[in-house]
């Protein structure tokens, strides 16, 4: 399933690319000289995720973006009903080919993210981290109005590594974190944005 997903998500960054090389002129009322933008995520909160984002943009081509997100995860997991929360900040470039915000964009990015919660198995409480660094590509297109409004759609995908620390440690309590490793679908190394926001 996973290799699927790579392999989707190598072709719709490939067809960007080459996509950008002959995208056409922008129609009245986008413009060109916007360098700083803000926006979030309105979608991801409906699975307990709040996301932000600014992007500073360099030379018209190249920009650098820091997002945060918070997770809230909405529901208990595995038979150790296991309650958790997570928290992300990730470092983005892209690559904007028109020379302007208002682009199609190819870039890489590193993230950072801590999962945290607590539950019971076998009459024992106990509570868990579990840090997760991703790295990886992406590729998206950023539509600029001359308002400042903008819309932002991405996609990645890379490698991740995540490991855990219980307390207390057993055997049992290592294999409910297992399980939720697997069960909670967030945990992997996929980059996605849809946001909108404001460009200045």
């Amino acid at each position: 399933m996973k290799k699927s997903i790579k392999t989707f998500l190598f072709l719709v960054m490939a067809g960007i690319a080459m996509h950008a090389q002959e995208a056409p002129n922008e129609p009245l009322g986008f413009q060109k000289d916007f360098k700083h933008s803000i926006s979030a995520c309105p979608v991801a909160v409906v699975f307990g995720i709040y996301s932000i984002n600014y992007e500073y943009l360099h030379n018209q081509k190249h920009g650098m973006v820091a997002r945060f997100d918070y997770e809230a995860i909405p529901k208990t997991y595995t038979n150790a009903n296991i309650e958790s929360s997570g928290y992300s900040f990730l470092l983005n470039y892209r690559y904007h080919f028109n020379n302007r915000m208002n682009s199609f964009f190819v870039g890489a990015y590193a993230r950072y993210r801590q999962f945290e919660g607590e539950g019971m198995i076998d009459d024992t409480p106990f509570e868990f981290t579990m840090p997760d660094i991703s790295y990886g590509f992406n590729a998206g297109k950023k539509w600029v109005w001359k308002s400042g409004f903008n819309l932002t759609f991405a996609l990645g995908y890379g490698i991740s590594h995540e490991d855990w620390d219980t307390t207390p440690s057993s055997g049992a309590i290592n294999g409910a974190i297992r399980d939720y490793r697997d069960a909670y679908d967030f945990i992997d190394p996929f980059y996605g944005e849809f946001s909108i926001g404001f460009s200045f």
